[in-house]
């Protein structure tokens, strides 16, 4: 775990900015084999450290996520590739017998081969891929601009028909599937226990208003009291996991309400079935 073999050294032309390389690594051992593709893109202006590189395929000859031997690092700034193992899998007994490919995307002035071991347990970061990537679909054969189908940037975040993703995904368009899964951070659950319990540790400062209350703000504020009003949903959007337990929580208040009246109303009766009993 951890040994590795600096492998290669490169030098990329423009510079040393126009880096960008695949490096395919391939191996076998006893009854195991296995393949994965990695994508560098280095710059000169890169950090002096060993950063491992993104994979953009990977063949196992078991189809587990942790079946995953070796990863391909890259330093940008001295130009190296090395090779490290983060796994031991397989006959362990065996002669392992490897194959790596580089390929230069841009052009490469030289490269010099490598033989230099060592042993690194650290923690290693990620080297960037790329700064940024787009899909533009369209007809070869029609005049018209292309359109963008998904937007990757630096900051992490993903467009989907937009040039400009400001959220980890941002689409322009209606989506449409045939389920979506949203992590609550507050279940609405609160109502119940301030109502029963006097008390909710997921939100202590929660109060129920009385009917009067709440005729009183709707009256004044024409929406219902936490949730937005139509303009400002209309213009600023909706967090849709957020809106979702706020609904939630307007209709166990309002199941409350409705328990409430209940009682109210099982007790007139039976005050009316005693008075026309003893009239």
């Amino acid at each position: 775990m951890g040994d590795y073999i600096e492998f290669l050294a490169f030098q990329p032309d423009m510079s040393s900015s126009g880096g960008y390389y695949e490096i395919s690594v391939a191996y076998t051992r006893a009854y195991m084999a296995s393949a994965a593709t990695h994508v560098a893109a280095v710059s000169h202006s890169n950090p002096n450290i060993w950063r491992e590189c993104g994979r953009i395929n990977r063949n196992n000859y078991i189809a587990n996520e942790n079946t995953n031997c070796f990863t391909i690092d890259v330093n940008g700034a001295s130009n190296r590739f090395r090779v490290r193992a983060t796994k031991v899998d397989g006959g362990v007994d065996g002669t392992m017998f490897m194959v790596i490919k580089v390929r230069s995307i841009n052009k490469n002035l030289s490269w010099t081969g490598l033989n230099n071991k060592g042993n690194d347990t650290s923690t290693i970061a990620l080297q960037p891929m790329t700064d940024e990537w787009e899909l533009l679909v369209g007809s070869a054969f029609s005049s018209e601009s292309a359109k963008v189908a998904i937007k990757a940037k630096s900051n992490g975040n993903v467009g989907i028909g937009t040039q400009n993703p400001d959220q980890k995904l941002t689409v322009k368009g209606k989506i449409h599937a045939e389920d979506i899964i949203i992590n609550a951070n507050v279940p609405a659950d609160y109502v119940f226990e301030k109502y029963y319990d006097n008390y909710s540790s997921a939100r202590e400062d929660y109060s129920m208003m009385n009917l009067n209350e709440l005729e009183s703000f709707i009256k004044e504020n024409r929406h219902l009291p936490e949730i937005p009003s139509g303009n400002k949903m209309a213009q600023d959007g909706v967090n849709v996991g957020d809106f979702q337990m706020k609904l939630l929580q307007k209709i166990e208040e309002l199941t409350l309400y409705t328990i409430a009246q209940h009682k109210e109303l099982e007790q007139l009766k039976s005050q009316i079935n005693n008075t026309n009993t003893n009239a």
